[in-house]
């Protein structure tokens, strides 16, 4: 039965990036013309982009393993996804083969499978983080409704986070580097967005500087709870300011010598009392704020909130 299993998988595997890469194409398309006539008509091109990156994602996933991807599967296809070997050699795979080939069943939310990438990519989390939620904020109202007011900057960070997608999933294979070639358009609008963001940082800085001339005498001190936050001296005005982001355990050593640390990995910055918002991870390195924080002295408490159950859950 693997050999089914792995059949089936690789059809999934295809049809969802082939999928991904024809909107990904079309978003592409509508964004650079858009983009160059400085006219903005962002629900087109966030509603394909949007498409694209959960597409691509998906056949990311799948390609792992389907049960990941889909929701509710008959234990059949439990068995055949997680121990094909173990199913007995008359097992009818052909019950299932039309459902599967036709999606019958339902996959994952787009914010599943930003968590299921993050957990089997861990090392593009800090990285991606910022663009994903933006996208998950916005993907749902781009294809089912209208969208709000939306910046010119958005709809960018999208695109750059389709492309960036689309480069990390070559890279391993996923999908062929011939499937999309970087377009003149592409790496124009790449190296714009680069270029762009260095002035949009350094001008960040300059009108925190400005304001932080007014700000009486004293620095604002921060308090804050939780791990997806860290407070931090702000580079402009010396207050607290509110690093935003995501605590994670590092591990190292052998079983017999485990070294734990725990890590906050920052995504993000905004200070009260000058101004000074960055909204990803280069923003921050180019502004000279850390991206990397010591919170092993915490270690207990987050042992806590992660593994101990919530004693509200049995009241």
């Amino acid at each position: 039965m693997k050999k089914y299993a792995d059949s089936i998988t690789q059809y999934l595997q295809n049809e969802l990036k082939n999928s991904a890469v024809s909107y990904l194409k079309a978003g592409l398309e509508i964004f650079h013309k858009t983009n160059k006539a400085g006219s903005w008509s962002s629900q087109p091109a966030l509603g394909n982009l949007g498409i694209a990156v959960e597409l691509m994602l998906k056949a990311f996933i799948v390609k792992n393993n389907p049960l990941l991807l889909f929701k509710g599967l008959p234990i059949e296809l439990q068995v055949l996804f997680t121990c094909p070997d173990s199913l007995p050699r008359d097992f009818n795979w052909r019950l299932f083969d039309i459902d599967l080939r036709s999606f019958k069943y339902e996959t994952k939310e787009l914010n599943e499978c930003i968590s299921a990438f993050y957990v089997l990519l861990p090392e593009h989390k800090q990285e991606l983080n910022p663009y994903m939620q933006l996208l998950s904020r916005y993907r749902n109202a781009s294809v089912h409704s209208a969208l709000p007011s939306f910046q010119a900057y958005e709809i960018q960070r999208v695109a750059f986070l389709s492309l960036r997608l689309l480069s990390i999933l070559q890279s391993r294979k996923i999908i062929s580097e011939y499937a999309h070639i970087t377009t003149k358009d592409d790496k124009y609008f790449l190296s714009a967005f680069k270029l762009d963001r260095i002035d949009r940082v350094k001008k960040k800085i300059d009108d925190a500087k400005e304001k932080s001339k007014r700000i009486p005498a004293g620095q604002a001190s921060l308090s804050v709870d939780g791990w997806e936050n860290y407070v931090t001296q702000c580079p402009i005005c010396e207050s607290d300011g509110m690093l935003s982001g995501y605590t994670d355990i590092h591990v190292e050593g052998s079983a017999e010598d485990v070294d734990l640390s725990l890590d906050f990995l920052a995504d993000g910055f905004i200070c009260e009392e000058c101004g000074l918002e960055l909204n990803d991870t280069e923003e921050l390195r180019l502004a000279g704020i850390e991206l990397y924080y010591d919170r092993s002295s915490e270690l207990d408490a987050w042992h806590r909130d992660q593994y101990e159950p919530d004693p509200s859950e049995y009241l």
